[in-house]
């Protein structure tokens, strides 16, 4: 039998710390042995380009470029030629980072005849927010266009909660949608016993996400620089991103022991079993993959309740929420 013929949109496809990304390679190497994929990505400098990629030009906007770089999302330039070509060897399209490249895409897959799914991994907030635009009032335009560009412009909707598909059918979404998780893999049902605390040794408080405006790591550190344990409190935030500068400072100002930036594969699961908590801080998230993986892992967890997250959703404990967007309930 033949294998299924997928074109997945995946810009940063080589930029591994970013939710979508993530998400997108678990499912690539969870189906892979039924289905064969061709990865529409940015082109890349590293040496992480996947098998039958589809490599495009990166998108340059003078006075946005900067932003586009610190974020680390970097944004691919359509080639109709190319898409026109790629859909004559796919069955079906499915887009997974809805912009530019996407909506071009899209475009070449109905000239073609090819059916389109995409998954909701981003949030107009995410954008706005890391453009300095949070709360602002294009919040409802953005949502509107990006449910006309992607969202009603495809066969059928992937949305990792329901918290996620309500959304889209808020501003508007008329496609089919079904709700699946984005999952975590094996690796994180350890087997392992969680590595007790050595008598003396600090509390370890651990976050795991970009470091960008919404995941709103400043409000941990203000947390623990509050608490009356801080001197008995080391902080571990994992990720990378456009704030490490500014979150490393922070810390150091507020005199929080903190160690902030990227670690490996195995890293992390050593600091799931060793974190006597895990915080999640973020006001945005669709379902909060870091959340999901620490539970599987055992630890306990403090999670932010929000109106634009998913995270009220998980099945914790009442106590495990504190509110925003002070760091007083969280210090608490």
């Amino acid at each position: 039998m033949n294998k299924l013929k997928v074109g997945m949109v995946v810009d940063p496809w080589d930029l591994p710390f970013n939710g979508t990304v993530v998400s997108a390679r678990r499912f690539v190497a969870a189906l892979s042995d039924q289905v064969e994929f061709r990865i529409l990505m940015t082109a890349s400098t590293g040496d992480d380009t996947p098998d039958g990629a589809v490599l495009f030009e990166k998108v340059s906007i003078p006075f946005v470029n900067r932003i586009i770089d610190r974020m680390q999302a970097p944004v691919a330039k359509p080639n109709s030629a190319r898409l026109d070509e790629l859909m004559r060897s796919i069955d079906v399209l499915h887009v997974q980072y809805p912009f530019f490249l996407a909506f071009a895409a899209i475009r070449a897959a109905r000239r073609a005849g090819v059916p389109v799914i995409s998954s909701y991994h981003v949030q107009p907030e995410n954008i706005l927010q890391n453009l300095g635009l949070g709360g602002s009032t294009l919040v409802p335009a953005l949502y509107r266009l990006f449910v006309w560009a992607f969202y009603n412009a495809a066969d059928h909707v992937i949305a990792p909660s329901q918290f996620a598909a309500d959304l889209l059918r808020r501003h508007g979404t008329k496609t089919p949608i079904t709700v699946i998780s984005n999952g975590i893999t094996d690796q994180f049902f350890d087997s392992q016993p969680r590595q007790p605390r050595p008598a003396g040794a600090p509390f370890l408080l651990l976050n795991v996400g970009r470091l960008a405006p919404e995941k709103q790591q400043h409000l941990i550190i203000d947390a623990v620089a509050q608490s009356r344990h801080r001197d008995r409190c080391e902080l571990r935030i994992v990720g990378s991103g456009p704030r490490r500068d500014r979150l490393q400072r922070l810390a150091k100002t507020r005199g929080v022991k903190a160690n902030i930036g990227p670690c490996s594969d195995d890293e992390l699961l050593a600091l799931y079993r060793q974190c006597d908590v895990f915080i999640q801080a973020s006001t945005v998230e669709l379902e909060g993959m870091s959340a999901l993986e620490a539970m599987a892992m055992g630890c306990p967890v403090l999670l932010h309740r929000s109106c634009t997250s998913a995270l009220h959703e998980l099945p914790v404990q009442a106590h495990a929420f504190f509110e925003g967007p002070s760091s007083e309930a969280l210090t608490e």
